[in-house]
């Protein structure tokens, strides 16, 4: 059975990046793939709306290991950030300032529910270096209010630290006009590529941070990335497919431009929901992003259970939850190749179960 995917990554890939991904690789020490690889972040910066000399920086690594090393490369032990919190992937922030030992406090909230940023006002927001948050709560579809936080890290000049993996091109983000000092994202989202590849778009403010730093990492110490990034290039082998499927990926994104794509990532969302509203499902996320629909079943059935039986027995792949939501919620993704016709069969086969 061929398997359709609505899941939030890897998603369903477009067929010219697919034909991109059978080709030979080609050797990357070249002016050529330089060429490449300075185009791509003159679109990257463009698309993130990123502040005049901002940079953006190619990692072969998973989206994790972005967010490792904006972290490690922005603070340090004699430091304290605050984190916002809302489920794994907020968590995963407090990991790796625990590995780093780096101090921070966590802002927990209840899974499903948005951050009033009134609740910053409770914090010595003066004694913080950096603001670190998802731009939405990939486990739970919660988007946060990155325009406020924005506004609450100029007025106490805190690095805002922002994980856009999954909000990339499907929730409006500038980092202009909202403050962004470091945006990760990765390849394997909205962009529809393989998986392997991700990326920090830096501010000037955290390129001069960085320049500073004294990092204990050989691979993630983001200096040497800055330094051979001027001419294209990396200071370890990059993840050359994926960057040449991102390279003609961007032509087309850049031609329809930021604004229409997260138009796009709307209107497929709200499509969905209004296809499913009706069922015995509850919308999860509290404010959701456009990037992902998190259902919770109401009538007794297993969240996980209705991911296999649409995996087994209709061939489409949504997205399980782990821990203490498996049973509780499954996500449903908007992004890449999809349409509305297999919005409307997903929709038909979950209606069926129920």
């Amino acid at each position: 059975m061929k398997q359709k995917l609505f899941t939030v990554g890897p998603v369903e890939m477009y067929p010219t990046t697919l034909k991109v991904g059978g080709e030979q690789l080609p050797y990357f020490r070249t002016q050529e793939f330089s060429d490449l690889v300075l185009g791509c972040e003159r679109s990257i910066l463009s698309l993130a709306d990123a502040p005049q000399d901002s940079r953006a920086i190619f990692l072969a690594a998973s989206g994790t290991g972005a967010m490792e090393a904006a972290v490690i490369n922005s603070l340090t032990s004699s430091d304290r950030a605050l984190i916002v919190v809302g489920g794994s992937f907020g968590e995963r922030f407090c990991e790796i300032c625990d590995d780093a030992e780096i101090p921070y406090d966590a802002i927990r909230l209840d899974p499903g529910t948005s951050l009033n940023p009134a609740i910053l006002k409770s914090y010595d927001l003066g004694s913080y270096k950096a603001l670190l948050v998802n731009a939405h709560e990939t486990s739970t579809g919660v988007l946060y209010d990155i325009p406020r936080l924005g506004e609450v890290c100029r007025k106490y000049g805190l690095l805002f630290i922002v994980d856009a993996i999954s909000a990339f091109l499907c929730d409006a983000l500038s980092m202009k006009s909202m403050g962004i000092d470091m945006l990760i994202t990765s390849s394997q989202k909205a962009l529809a590529l393989a998986p392997g590849l991700s990326i920090i778009v830096l501010s000037a403010r955290a390129i001069n941070i960085i320049e500073q730093a004294h990092v204990h990492s050989h691979y993630f110490g983001l200096k040497k990335y800055l330094l051979d990034g001027t001419r294209g290039q990396t200071p370890f082998t990059p993840a050359v497919g994926v960057l040449l499927q991102l390279s003609d990926r961007l032509r087309s994104l850049e031609k329809l431009g930021t604004y229409a794509l997260v138009e796009q990532s709307a209107a497929r969302a709200n499509y969905f929901r209004n296809l499913v509203k009706d069922l015995p499902y509850k919308f999860f996320a509290d404010h959701p992003s456009n990037a992902l629909t998190a259902l919770s079943p109401q009538n007794g059935h297993s969240a996980y259970d209705i991911y296999e039986i649409l995996k087994d027995k209709y061939g489409f792949v949504v997205t399980p939850n782990g821990g203490k939501l498996k049973d509780i919620v499954f996500r449903v993704g908007h992004m890449g190749n999809i349409t509305y016709e297999d919005l409307n069969a997903l929709a038909v086969a979950i209606k069926e179960i129920v």
